[in-house]
């Protein structure tokens, strides 16, 4: 009796922590995607670490290897995708978004999956190369 109650505890436990969780709701947009390379490229190198985009629900972080650089707020459609960053706003801010391939706030991209891992972020303004590791 003892190891069915056991047995049903660890059942509920796994049942509602699994509960908990949210579904990505971009598809394959959402994970961590490495900046490989941006055109045109930054005249200016604020950053000089790796670069990452990291998407979820509703939700860009713009990170580089081992620190947060700013949260943005994204609509994504499928072929498009918005993103503001509301609290960028200094000069080094605005400089920095230039080396995600960001030359305006907000901005919007197309979006082109060459698979799962590759995907090319572009607008009249820029390109960016990103690679799902």
């Amino acid at each position: 009796m003892h190891k069915i109650r056991i047995w049903l505890f660890t059942t509920l436990l796994l049942l509602l922590m699994g509960g908990c969780m949210k579904a990505p709701i971009n598809g394959d947009l959402d994970g961590q995607w490495e900046v490989m390379s941006v055109t045109p490229v930054p005249a200016n190198i604020v950053i000089n670490e790796r670069l990452f985009y990291n998407f979820s629900l509703q939700v860009c972080d713009l990170t580089y290897y081992g620190a947060l650089f700013t949260h943005g707020n994204i609509n994504y459609t499928g072929e498009t995708l918005w993103i503001d960053f509301p609290l960028v706003k200094s000069e080094k801010g605005v400089e920095t978004l230039k080396q995600y391939g960001v030359l305006t706030n907000p901005v919007c991209f197309n979006v082109e999956f060459k698979d799962k891992h590759h995907l090319t972020l572009y607008n009249e303004d820029s390109v960016v190369e990103l690679v799902k590791h």
